[in-house]
């Protein structure tokens, strides 16, 4: 070993047995799992949760998405953990279902965004409903009636006047959603009237 790694000798040696080490762990983790011993599965979530959720965390970009795929993930891992047939590799196949699922999510997410874009960009200005001031009344009763997200967007751009990219900003979404929820507001305001 070189002289200016010497001082790391002890770092350097303990990693490849805690790798060997974890590995028997896991092992010993998934073959009390697959021969259906009691807490088995609990034990096996409470070593594998942290450095999931942290993968599909920083996969995903989100805390609320990453707890949706480990919530998939121990699900199928509950169904499948028994055909595992090596069970040393249970780490691996729990961190492939992870990017897997995560995957699929953002794919979806991104499907239904574009879906919203697409729709959102046949939205025109003189399809808007006109209202007179005699309508202001039943336009704010029928605002009550109407969904949350419908009715923020309709009175962020009508009563407090902002652009779709201020409202994107406000609710946090992409101005293509907003003018998808603008159109379908409208809609839904004459329903109301």
């Amino acid at each position: 070993m070189p002289r200016y790694l010497e001082p790391f000798r002890v770092l350097l040696r303990p990693t490849h047995r805690m790798k060997a080490s974890a590995r028997a762990r896991d092992e010993w983790l998934a073959l009390r799992c697959q021969a259906g011993v009691e807490g088995a599965f609990a034990d096996l979530i409470a070593e594998m949760e942290r450095p999931l959720f942290y993968y599909a965390a920083k996969v995903t970009g989100s805390q609320d998405t990453a707890s949706d795929v480990l919530q998939d993930v121990w699900l199928r891992a509950l169904r499948g953990i028994r055909k595992l047939k090596d069970p040393a590799s249970v780490r691996a196949w729990l961190y492939t279902m992870v990017h897997g699922v995560a995957v699929d999510m953002i794919r979806r997410d991104r499907s239904r965004e574009r879906a919203e874009e697409i729709h959102a960009e046949s939205f025109e200005e003189s399809d808007e409903t006109r209202f007179t001031g005699s309508d202001a009344a039943a336009v704010h009763q029928s605002l009550d009636r109407i969904e949350t997200k419908h009715r923020e967007v309709l009175v962020l751009y009508f009563l407090e006047e902002f652009s779709l990219e201020e409202i994107s900003r406000i609710v946090g979404c992409p101005e293509g959603t907003v003018k998808s929820r603008m159109y379908y507001a409208k809609k839904a305001l004459r329903t109301a009237m």
